[in-house]
């Protein structure tokens, strides 16, 4: 039994202890195939679960792009702000005239933005 009133001499008595343990103390013969057969096994689930963001990542880049680029051209012409470079968009029917779709979108906008504005001066 350890004799704990002598504080000065714990470390050395626990030394000793350790010391005398370690003739004790033996692993067993199979401990290293399972360390390292534990440590395949985690590296292969890391492995798995770094390809799999990586398969996701790309799934959703893909999907990302073809929605974009398959938008129908009758549909990306009636966007108020379209990818073509203009920031509103016209569609010019063939005998000239401008679809009202659009011009109903911005004065809906317009008007939106009147009655936010009389709400804030209030």
């Amino acid at each position: 039994m350890i004799n704990t009133t002598n504080r000065g001499d714990l470390p050395n008595e626990f030394e000793s202890l350790i010391l005398a343990a370690g003739h004790y103390v033996r692993p067993s013969e199979d401990l290293r195939p399972q360390v390292l057969e534990q440590a395949r096994t985690a590296q292969q689930e890391r492995r798995m679960q770094r390809h799999l963001a990586k398969l996701a990542a790309v799934v959703f880049l893909a999907v990302t792009v073809l929605t974009v680029y398959r938008q129908p051209a009758s549909a990306a012409g009636n966007h108020l702000f379209s990818p073509g470079g203009s920031a509103v968009s016209l569609d010019v029917e063939a005998n000239g005239r401008v679809d009202e779709r659009n011009w109903e979108t911005v004065e809906s906008f317009t008007d939106i933005r009147r009655r936010q504005a009389a709400l804030l001066r209030l």
